[in-house]
């Protein structure tokens, strides 16, 4: 069953690379001569942020929190922001790592929430993945290197986003909300197998001693 599965992942991953033909289809056909470009502060809007006190989060909150890093800093009550959204970390070891919130959510003080202004033009997730693509050079030019990593929301809002035709992003969009799928389940299979080797290994090699 879980070859079956790496098996139909791997075909998959073979029928996206084909569809992207239709990407090269879409473009010459909305937009042979290029795209505009546009700063992130003028086309995304700031979502709001809340400092939360460690003592104030619980596991069994409704609502993540994010704030400076890469996975949820707790859960909370209540939230401050709706679904549909990109973080970026402000501050810290992770200052620059770029994060999408498909849920409503609470957003901390360490980092700076966005949304797209207009999503019929322009879309936030698209908007995500582009800048995922370019997050190494974020944090490798925009990010400060002091004792305590930063980055400034002026510098953020500069970065130039490139505006294709809303069917592209559509298209950029569905195909790789697909990778992302197929790679948390390629990687949920390689961590059962790598637990599967783990306790095999460990009972192979559990000998006993001759006394």
């Amino acid at each position: 069953m879980r070859l079956w599965r790496i098996w139909k992942a791997m075909n998959e991953y073979c029928y996206e690379f084909c569809v992207m033909s239709k990407i090269d289809e879409l473009i010459q056909e909305l937009c042979p001569d290029g795209v505009e470009y546009k700063e992130l502060g003028n086309i995304c809007i700031t979502l709001k942020k809340g400092t939360l006190k460690q003592g104030e989060l619980h596991n069994n909150g409704a609502y993540p929190v994010i704030n400076s890093g890469r996975d949820w800093y707790g859960f909370y009550s209540a939230f401050n922001n709706e679904a549909n959204a990109f973080v970026i970390a402000a501050r810290g070891e992770y200052a620059g790592f770029i994060s999408y919130i498909a849920t409503k959510f609470w957003a901390g003080g360490l980092c700076y929430p966005y949304r797209s202004i207009r999503e019929d033009s322009i879309l936030t997730k698209f908007i995500f993945y582009y800048l995922k693509s370019i997050e190494r050079s974020i944090m490798d030019i925009l990010v400060a290197r002091g004792s305590i990593p930063a980055i400034n929301k002026s510098d953020v809002e500069k970065i130039q986003i490139p505006i294709p035709p809303l069917p592209i992003q559509q298209e950029i969009v569905r195909i790789l909300d697909n990778f992302t799928k197929l790679e948390a389940e390629l990687e949920a299979e390689l961590e059962a197998r790598k637990k599967q080797y783990d306790y095999y290994r460990n009972k192979l090699l559990a000998f006993k001693k001759y006394e």
